[in-house]
């Protein structure tokens, strides 16, 4: 009958050799555990980045294309006599503006290209922030139906309590069309800027559309 021989018992704390490119259960779950933890962190940090990052592929903030002065007409043909085009997504009146001073002027001019000679006007009242609607077609100014704040078409501040001239954005147009740059509001002209609209605000009637 043979018999073992008796394995000397570890001292406390000793470490038991393991041979190489061998890991210890309590390694591999340590290294599991720092792996999981390493994901979780990573996914926390990719999920408030994500959350904090701005969206600038559109709406307010971002460069909004408008398109070349041929493509506006085909949409919104009075823009060649005048009237303010809607540019719903970066909540602004685009403003040929030769063709605008003629509307103010009664003058039946079409001018279907203003070339660099626009404005993108922030719809937003620079009073209290109520939206500004279409441009009244008895004054031909823009009104704030909210507390009677009233502007010509180029923006200028003629009545009511707003402290400045509507608000703008830049304009550039490379490649020939119109692109408007929402990342940054410029205030409008200060009160008593009057370009070439100098009408009395008594005279005109309240916008009632």
């Amino acid at each position: 009958m043979t018999t073992s021989s008796p394995v000397p018992p570890r001292r406390y704390g000793e470490v038991p050799d393991v041979p190489i490119g061998v890991i210890s259960r309590r390694a591999f779950m340590r290294r599991v555990l720092a792996v999981g933890v390493g994901l979780l962190s990573l996914e926390f940090l990719g999920g408030t980045l994500a959350f904090l990052w701005p969206n600038l592929t559109g709406g307010l903030g971002a460069d909004i294309e408008v398109g070349a002065a041929e493509d506006i007409v085909s949409q919104f043909p009075s823009w060649a006599q005048g009237e303010p085009y809607i540019v719903t997504e970066a909540r602004a009146f685009f403003v040929n503006v030769p063709a605008g001073k003629d509307l103010v002027l009664g003058k039946s001019a079409t001018i279907p290209d203003p070339g660099s000679v626009v404005l993108a006007l922030y719809r937003k009242c620079p009073h209290l922030g109520c939206q500004i609607p279409q441009l009244c077609d008895s004054s031909h100014w823009f009104e704030c139906l909210c507390h009677g704040s009233k502007y010509t078409i180029l923006g200028e501040k003629r009545d009511g309590p707003a402290p400045r001239g509507m608000d703008r954005f830049n304009v550039s147009q490379p490649k020939g069309s119109y692109v408007i740059d929402t990342s940054e509001i410029i205030d409008g002209p200060p009160i008593g800027t009057a370009t070439f609209d100098t009408r009395s605000p008594t005279a005109m009637q309240h916008c009632t559309s």
